[in-house]
């Protein structure tokens, strides 16, 4: 019942206020039926609605959307319907309620925000963030969650030129000193958002910083590379203080050319040190098209990290493979490692480090990852894909995600049927292949005998992903030899005929899938799902494989 009532809550709440609207503000001789309901399940309703949006399938950038495309009635006018109520437990006049708290007025147009609209500014404004609006339900509701900091300490911010973050320093201050996420996304909006100055990112930065002993989590992601590189400035400047309570830091910059090359970038940054060089907590890190002094504390010796994601680098930038090295193994906690056109510098021939006197000895050994349970190698030549491989000791590797970009899979099959060179914790040393539950690969080798050897290897796979898949790989999937513990199967290109052919084939060998997810790609009519929805327990269709309980593509994708 209350996930029943917050959904209702949520459909209502995300849709703004019109003149005709008044479902949850009620006329004098009407009493707001949320005054019945208990704080408890009132706090439960503004998490829900805040964070979940499994039923909308709204994201923010929708949201923002639907706020500027809509939204049919002007500010002014919501102030005055609000204020003709004089009941004290509905909807208040927003300026009203803010300068009771001492704060700004939320439901006055922001004039700073004006430059920035894609509409005429005159009858659409910016939205406050979600919590804000949903406080201004009634006041029932809004003493129950200026009651509660911790409902505040979830802060989405969208960078505009001109902005105040009004809005922001609010929830700022209505969460006190409790930790804070914060999630400051460039892209939201529509069309290309004009260039941040470094006015613009100055006062950004100057609201955020002085809580960063608060930052909990700090994901980044702009259009622009000055405005990451005056962010990274901000973080390092000599009296930015420690981040001791960090657990999540995400740094993406969309700035690559549209021909996927990666701007080079190393001439114009400097040896920045974030966060004074401490982020003792840190357990999840993404650097999307951001590189830094590699050697940082917070980085070389971050034993707390499970999840490590490195994408888009250019060569030069990278980290060395001395650093690289000393990366991994002081991350002794690593569970999850993405490298996606990005990982140490050099050639393989060239990972070799020159030993120190009074250094340690085994420089040049292989490190070992004996957490590490899902690796992602992502458009990456072959020989450095296997370089990295025959670098890494991975006892209890499960999921495995590749892509190369260059030649057939048929010889990185073999590579991975090798036995590893370091025996496992008990018995004969196996291949990485052999303890695999799930594969994500682009394509199967173009060869019966590389294919033989894969599955001969796979023989405790559940999820497989082909992601461009041809006919010559379709024969091998079905034989009753191949991949027997096979439950969930991702597919594209491929006709329903094909499709159901493959289905029809393991059911009569005795080894049905549970599960299918269908690329929208495919070539499939309505009689075909019909059919698959009668032949299999889960039919789906998909636009990102699924690794685990997540999306191969991470952050913002």
């Amino acid at each position: 019942m209350p996930v029943m009532l917050a959904r209702r809550v949520q459909k209502v709440g995300r849709r703004v206020p019109r003149q005709n609207d008044t479902r949850l503000v009620s006329t004098r001789s009407e009493v707001c039926f949320i005054n019945n309901l208990p704080p408890e399940l009132l706090l439960r309703i503004f998490k829900f609605s805040s964070t979940d949006d499994d039923d909308m399938h709204i994201n923010d950038m929708q949201y923002y959307d639907y706020w500027n495309v809509h939204r049919t009635f002007d500010i002014d006018w919501w102030d005055k319907f609000v204020k003709k109520d004089t009941d004290a437990e509905i909807g208040e006049k927003l300026v009203e309620d803010e300068g009771e708290d001492g704060d700004e007025d939320e439901g006055s147009e922001d004039t700073d925000d004006k430059s920035c609209s894609d509409f005429d500014s005159t009858r659409f404004s910016s939205p406050p963030p979600f919590p804000i609006l949903f406080s201004h339900v009634c006041r029932h509701w809004r003493n129950v969650t200026f009651s509660n900091p911790s409902l505040w300490t979830t802060i989405k911010v969208c960078p505009k030129a001109g902005r105040s973050y009004k809005f922001e320093s609010m929830m700022l201050e209505r969460s006190n000193n409790l930790p804070i996420d914060v999630w400051i996304c460039q892209r939201l909006g529509y069309g290309n958002p004009r260039s941040l100055s470094s006015t613009d990112i100055r006062l950004l930065c100057s609201m955020l910083i002085p809580h960063i002993h608060r930052w909990r989590t700090m994901q980044v992601r702009f259009m622009e590379y000055y405005s990451m590189y005056a962010f990274l400035s901000a973080v390092s400047d000599p009296s930015v203080p420690a981040a001791p309570q960090l657990r999540t830091l995400g740094l993406r910059a969309d700035y690559a050319r549209p021909d996927g090359y990666i701007i080079d970038r190393r001439n114009e940054a400097k040896h920045f040190t974030l966060f004074a060089g401490s982020a003792p907590l840190l357990t999840k890190l993404v650097l999307w098209g951001v590189h830094i002094d590699w050697n940082q504390p917070w980085i070389a010796s971050a034993s707390n990290l499970t999840y490590l994601l490195l994408v888009s680098h250019a060569e030069k930038v990278r980290p060395t493979w001395a650093q690289f090295v000393t990366i991994l193994r002081g991350a002794s906690s690593l569970k999850r490692l993405t490298l996606r056109s990005s990982g140490p510098s050099g050639h393989p021939v060239e990972w070799c480090i020159e030993p120190t006197p009074g250094g340690p000895a085994d420089l040049n050994s292989l490190i070992r990852l004996s957490q590490l349970t899902h690796l992602v190698l992502d458009y990456h030549a072959q020989a450095h894909a296997i370089g990295l491989l025959h670098k890494f000791c991975l006892p209890a590797l499960k999921n495995l995600a590749l892509e190369l970009e260059d030649g057939h899979y048929t010889e990185f099959v073999h590579e991975l049927a090798r036995p590893t060179t370091l025996p496992y914790a008990q018995g004969e040393p196996r291949s990485i292949l052999s303890s695999l539950t799930s594969l994500v690969i682009p394509e199967l080798p173009r060869s019966t005998e590389a294919i033989e050897t894969l599955y001969g290897e796979l023989l405790n796979l559940t999820s497989l992903s082909l992601s461009s898949w041809d006919s010559w790989g379709y024969a091998p999937l079905y034989l009753p030899m191949g991949l027997p513990q096979l439950q969930a199967l991702y597919v594209t290109s491929v006709s329903g005929a094909k499709i159901r052919q493959l289905v029809q084939t393991r059911i009569d060998a005795g080894m049905p899938l549970n599960s299918l997810y269908v690329k929208n790609l495919c070539d499939m009519d309505m009689e075909d799902v019909e059919w698959l929805r009668r032949h299999v327990k889960s039919l789906g269709f998909w636009d990102f494989v699924k690794f685990g309980n997540s999306t191969v593509h991470d952050f913002g994708s």
